[in-house]
Order: structure tokens, then sequence, then C-alpha cells
């Protein structure tokens, strides 16, 4: 009796900290949206939500205008995006939709637009990103201190990618949460938790689903998706099947997609391009490796990656650790990251990815360098909390600022998000719409992200 009183003991402290840490993501994530919310690819995806929900079409026609990321096919025009993050937001685009037209508020209005934009953000973004992070955390528990696990989650989710692409419909928030689920689903070189067949199936079909879902989300995740099905085949034979028969629901979106917009399933949208004659070059616009764009990627003030998120420096360190903690896994946690990373140097065409924060494209990898960073942080511990709280400090304060600065600022924050924040203009936050003042609403954000980073520390050994 006092053995099973003891595992629950023990499962209740393990679930608690988990729960809290999503909960917490969650806020962060979705009490945040971008003022500027029309940039071309969320509102491709928009001007799709409002076709589907008010005009029951799959053709953009009504909205196109708005956008250049489109395609042309049959004389209509269509979204070029991967359809995923669209199936994702459907559900509470449509509910907000329909909240909105029984209080009178006009479909095609900015208020109406920024409504539906916000909430099909919260389930499609935020939710998925704020679950990937507490089960990310869970993870890595398995092979560091829990406290160096919570400093590469907050550090990676709050003052990385997965914040700013959140408050605006871009796929990435999502697709990193995805896969974040997935790793865990699949326990990637962790210790065997479950002792049923049965629950290692479920939590394959799971990854699964997860995996294939980030995959038609977001087509640039596709040589991370690869090397979770590598895993499978090699590490997991057993869980073969039951992986695939997750994937392949969520795969069918892409051919289904351009059946039902371009009328043919062996083609993507992107091959009907409307607006940059670009795509049509290279493989959609990449091309051979760049290593000028690549440095540019990581560490120009304009979107490198490394310059808003120093704090992935850490996985330097975290290199040498990774072959004594987890044998084998290089293939996995080295050369994965490196091969997306060449291959997305190669789009030198509109290289920093429209008005957008840090280096999008690049998304997909995070969780895979979580590990790398994870044994950085608990190699150097103080270190750590100081880049984590910086790379916190400056993603924060751009998002609540302005996350989509145009390319032609070579540093934002000092160009854009600086001068936004002393002039008081502010992104659209829940404090600003209770009524409080912006820099109050600021003040709120933080006491309450500040206050819940503080609880998850104390509550850790």
């Amino acid at each position: 009796m006092s053995d099973g009183t003891d595992s629950q003991g023990v499962r209740s402290r393990e679930l608690c900290p988990c729960a809290i840490l999503a909960l917490l993501l969650l806020f962060s994530f979705s009490t945040i949206h971008q003022k500027r919310f029309d940039a071309a690819t969320p509102v491709s995806r928009l001007d799709l939500l409002h076709a589907l929900v008010d005009k029951h079409s799959w053709s953009i026609d009504s909205y196109h205008t708005n956008t250049t990321d489109k395609a042309v096919s049959g004389g209509h025009y269509y979204s070029d995006k991967a359809p995923g993050a669209v199936a994702l937001a459907l559900p509470a685009f449509a509910a907000t939709s329909i909240v909105l037209r029984a209080i009178g508020v006009e479909a095609n209005s900015q208020a109406s637009w920024l409504a539906t934009s916000w909430m099909a953000c919260v389930f499609s973004q935020a939710l998925p990103a704020a679950v990937g992070g507490a089960l990310l955390f869970s993870w890595l528990s398995q092979f560091v201190a829990r406290r160096a696990a919570l400093a590469t989650v907050l550090a990676l989710f709050l003052g990385s990618l997965p914040l700013p692409y959140s408050t605006s419909l871009f796929s990435h928030a999502g697709v990193i949460g995805l896969l974040s689920i997935a790793m865990w689903a699949m326990n990637l070189f962790g210790l065997q938790r479950s002792n049923t067949r049965t629950g290692n199936s479920k939590r394959m079909v799971l990854a699964g689903v997860c995996a294939g879902l980030a995959l038609a989300s977001e087509f640039s995740s596709g040589l991370v998706v690869m090397g979770f099905v590598g895993y499978v085949c090699v590490r997991r034979q057993g869980g073969v099947q039951p992986f695939v028969m997750g994937m392949l629901p969520p795969l069918l979106l892409i051919p289904i997609y351009s059946w039902l917009t371009i009328r043919t399933p062996f083609a993507i949208p992107y091959s009907y391009q409307a607006t940059f004659l670009a795509m049509n070059e290279g493989l959609y616009a990449i091309k051979m490796p760049d290593f000028e764009n690549l440095w540019r990627l990581l560490f120009s003030p304009t979107r490198g990656l490394v310059f808003w998120t120093p704090f992935l420096l850490l996985a330097i360190p975290g290199m040498l650790r990774l072959p004594s903690t987890c044998p084998g896994s290089q293939w996995l946690f080295y050369y994965i990251p490196l091969l997306h990373c060449l291959v997305i140097s190669g789009r030198v065409w509109d290289w920093e990815a429209g008005p957008t924060l840090s280096a999008r494209y690049f998304a997909p990898i995070l969780p895979l360098l979580a590990i790398l960073c994870a044994l950085g942080v608990e190699r150097w511990p103080r270190l750590g909390l100081v880049l984590g709280m910086y790379s916190i400090g400056i993603v924060t304060f751009a998002t609540l600022t302005d996350a989509c600065p145009g390319g032609y600022l070579y540093n934002p924050l000092l160009q854009l998000h600086l001068p936004l924040f002393l002039h008081g203009e502010l992104s659209p936050n829940v404090g600003m719409i209770l009524g409080l003042p912006p820099y109050a609403s600021v003040a709120l954000y933080y006491a309450i992200v500040v206050s819940g980073m503080w609880w998850l520390w104390r509550r850790l050994p």
C-alpha cells in the first residue's frame, strides 16, 4: 500500500511542475497579439480561413489583394501555404466568427479580423507550443537536473522563436510545439517508461500524428521529421507501424488541399505562386548552401538566431557532453540541425523571410538543440542563467512592441523596438484590453511571467 501511495506522490510531484509550466507558457504566448498581423504569410492563412467560413470556398478571390503569398490556378487565387496550421486554427476561428456575428460585429471589420486572428493563433500556435514546452521539460529531465531542464525550456520558448510566432498566424510556434511533443512521445534516447506494448503503441501513434502535423504545417520541417522517421526505423522497430499510422492522416492534408485548389495531388500551391517568380528557381527558391547567408541568419542583428537568442551558444559545450549522455545520438542532434541550416542558407532570395523576428526557418531544429543547451547549462549554470534571462528579456521586449520588423532595418532592437517602447506604442495585449495603460500592461505581463518562473524554480530540487 505504501509503495502505491509513494509512487502516486512521485507522479504528482512530476506532473505539477509540468502543468504549471504549460499554463505559464500558454499565458505568455496567448496574451499578446501583433498589431501588424497583416504580413503576407499570416494574412494568406487568414484569407483562407475567412473564405472557408464566410464564403464556403477554397478560393481567396475576395481577399487576395491583401497578400502576395498566393497561388493562381484556373483563374482563381488560393493560399499557397501548407494546410496544417489552417486545419488546427479552423475550429477556433469558426467559433469566434459565430460569436462575433451574434454580437453584431461586422465580419470584414478590423476588429473582427483581429479577434479571429488572435483566437486562431491561441489554438493553433500557442496551445501546441505550451504543451510541447512542458513535455520537452519532462523529456529533458531524464538527462539533466530538473532546474537545468527548466532553464532550457524557458530560455528557448520565451527567449526564442515560439513566443513571437505564437502572436501572429505563422506556423513556426506550433511546429516547435508539435515536434517537442513527438520527441517526448518517442522518448528519444531516453529510459523506457511504459511497461506495456499498448502504452508504447499509443505514444508512437501520438508521435506520428504530431510529426505529420508539423510537416503538414511547415514544409521546412521535413528534414527533422525525416530524422524522427529514421530514429523509429532504427531504434524502435516495434513502433514503426503505429508511428506511420499516426503520420498518414495529417500528411494526407497536403495532397487533399492541392487537389481541392490546384486540381492535382502531385504538386503543391508553391509551384503556382502568383507573385514571386524567384520561387520557381531551385527548390522553391532554395539553391546551393551560402555561407555568407548562413552567417547573417545566425549572427546578424537583422535576423540572427544567435543574436536574438544567445542562450543557444550553450549548445557548444553541450556537444562535448552529448556522446556520454546519449550514446549514438550525434547523427540526430548534430547532423540534422547542421544539414537543416546549410539547406536553409541556400534561400538567398528574401533571406530575411519578410517582416519577422529572428530566423524563422530555423524553427524546426530548436527542439533538437534543447538537449545540447541543457547539457551546457548543467556544465555552466550561472552562464546559462545569464544568457537565458537576457534572451528572454530581448525577445519578450520585441514581442510586446512589434514582432514584425521590416527587412530594411539592420538592427530592429535599437531602430524599432526601443523607440516604440519609449513612445508607449505596444502590440495589443490582454492588459491593454482590460483598460490598463500600456506600461502598466507590460508590468503586469512581466510580473506574472517572472512570478511563475520563480515559483517553478523554487519548487524544483
